[in-house]
């Protein structure tokens, strides 16, 4: 979060988006080497670890020992999601690629095996920034051949999926909100490949609103996930109280059998008075409000204790951070309530 302090991803033609503040350009006990038998008993606590670009692997050490040290004692989190960037070259490209600026599986190796010495589960999840376009959301993504596009995306995923499997990461969210995808059926052939390679968990982090839209639009994915930052009609002033109410209300309708197959993937807001009416925004001028973040995600965590989710992953640290340092951008929970907060969510979910 150090480098970002406005969101560059603006949603174009749907209310709300994903990913705020990225710049342009069942989960395994770490103790039980390269195996994906063993499964927590309580929800995951997560933090997403997000790498913007690749660097040399001394640094990505470095960094990422720093990062993950962070992640486990200061926020006392149970699990990191690792996640980087693919690109697409148009909306409408048949092409998704790893470029220079794309972490290498090695580098995601180098972290994967020192979260697991520092006791922390591991979930992976790349994400596709579509480039030449004012809107980098990999929502808005249509290919011309979509059989082109799953094959070529598989194939840019392949080495990350041999690397899950060798250290026996236990899932991999496969991709995220990709809404204009949801009706292809090319998803289960797709799904299928993905086991042949890696048979731990294979999921899919589900744009909210598809989400919260019903089983219509899932795709056919045995574990869930989605991605929470619906608005919510609250007041500046809510109470954390009523923030919780408001989270709860909004899963209510789902199924049971839903929720219970459900992680909360991405989740995050700014440090913003009045930020609760539009989450993904990191454009809104404001005035500093740390308790909207904290009051956030306690929601976060309380709705996961009440409704038996799999888990939630909080967004976001960067890879290169400084939390004795942390920048000043609203979105930043580094040396705020919102860091106290997550730090809390293990009482909650007990």
């Amino acid at each position: 979060m150090r480098r970002m302090a406005v969101l560059l991803v603006l949603c174009l033609g749907v209310s709300a988006c994903g990913h705020p503040g990225i710049p342009p350009a069942a989960l395994q006990s770490p103790t039980v080497a390269a195996t994906h038998s063993a499964v927590p008993t309580a929800p995951v606590i997560g933090v997403d670890l997000y790498a913007l670009s690749n660097y040399p692997a001394s640094q990505v050490e470095s960094d990422g020992r720093r990062m993950l040290a962070y992640i486990k004692s200061t926020l006392r989190a149970t699990a990191v999601g690792i996640v980087w960037n693919f690109y697409s070259d148009g909306q409408h490209s048949n092409v998704v690629e790893a470029t220079s600026q794309t972490l290498l599986p090695g580098n995601v190796a180098i972290l994967t095996k020192i979260a697991r010495q520092d006791h922390l589960l591991v979930e992976y999840r790349p994400l596709i920034m579509v480039t030449h376009r004012r809107n980098e959301w990999e929502g808005t993504i249509r290919p011309t051949n979509p059989v082109q596009w799953f094959d070529n995306y598989y194939q840019t995923e392949l080495p990350y999926l041999k690397v899950a499997q060798r250290l026996g990461v236990s899932e991999f969210v496969t991709a995220t909100e990709m809404g204009r995808l949801n009706s292809s059926p090319l998803w289960s052939s797709f799904f299928a490949r993905v086991s042949h390679v890696y048979d731990g968990t294979v999921s899919y982090a589900a744009w909210d609103q598809d989400y919260f839209a019903g089983p219509g639009h899932f795709l056919p994915a045995k574990d869930l996930g989605m991605d929470m930052y619906s608005k919510l009609h609250l007041p500046p002033t809510a109470s954390s109280a009523e923030v919780t109410d408001a989270w709860e209300n909004a899963f209510a309708k789902t199924p049971a059998s839903v929720l219970q197959r459900t992680a909360i993937d991405e989740t995050g807001i700014e440090a913003r008075a009045g930020a609760y009416t539009n989450p993904p925004s990191l454009r809104i001028q404001g005035q500093l409000d740390e308790e909207v973040q904290a009051n956030w995600y306690t929601a976060a965590c309380a709705t996961v204790h009440r409704y038996h989710m799999r888990g939630v992953f909080f967004w976001k640290v960067d890879l290169t951070d400084f939390p004795a340092h942390p920048a000043t951008s609203l979105s930043t929970f580094e040396g705020r309530e919102g860091a106290v907060a997550i730090s809390r969510c293990a009482e909650i979910l007990g």
